[in-house]
């Protein structure tokens, strides 16, 4: 039985086999370059978005997956961009359990800019613009992708998130 609490999933219950960790990963792009990264624990999120922050790009959307161990398409999924200047973030998360319901959510926060253009499909921004109201700060955008790969529950505690059953790419 999946357990959803107060709109929360805890990762147990996500799709996919029940005795595999789940692995965390993501596709970023840096100035040049794509890196697909691979995250084994908290420190190496916190290196890794170091890095990312200071050099990678703010123009494209950067994705994350969780995936069970030894299968081919992930469980969960989240999309964010972030505008370096002005030190905000948007993210969008979805995720399916193991009934194969699908769970959307995204940030809610207090930075939002009117001059700033954040979406969560690189590909598409004029149908997956975030709104302002969906603005966090990168520090809080930092503590929930950390809460991500390391926590027991999506969304992440560390930021505000509203639902969203209109967003969906799974």
């Amino acid at each position: 039985m999946t357990t959803v609490i107060g709109g929360e999933l805890h990762k147990r219950d996500l799709a996919g086999p029940t005795d595999r960790l789940l692995q965390a990963s993501g596709v970023f792009h840096l100035n040049g370059a794509v890196c697909d990264v691979t995250f084994s624990d908290e420190q190496g999120v916190s290196d890794f978005l170091d890095f990312y922050f200071a050099h990678g790009s703010s123009e494209v959307v950067a994705r994350l997956y969780l995936t069970p161990q030894g299968e081919r398409f992930p469980s969960a999924n989240m999309r964010f961009q972030f505008d370096r200047d002005h030190q905000v973030a948007a993210a969008v998360l979805i995720a399916a359990d193991r009934d194969n319901q699908q769970y959307s959510w995204m940030t809610r926060g207090n930075a939002g800019r009117d001059d700033v253009c954040l979406a969560h499909d690189t590909w598409n921004v004029a149908d997956t613009r975030m709104p302002p109201e969906a603005f966090i700060t990168v520090p809080e955008l930092r503590e929930a992708i950390t809460q991500w790969v390391v926590g027991d529950v999506l969304p992440p505690g560390s930021a505000r998130w509203a639902e969203v059953p209109d967003v969906r790419w799974f």
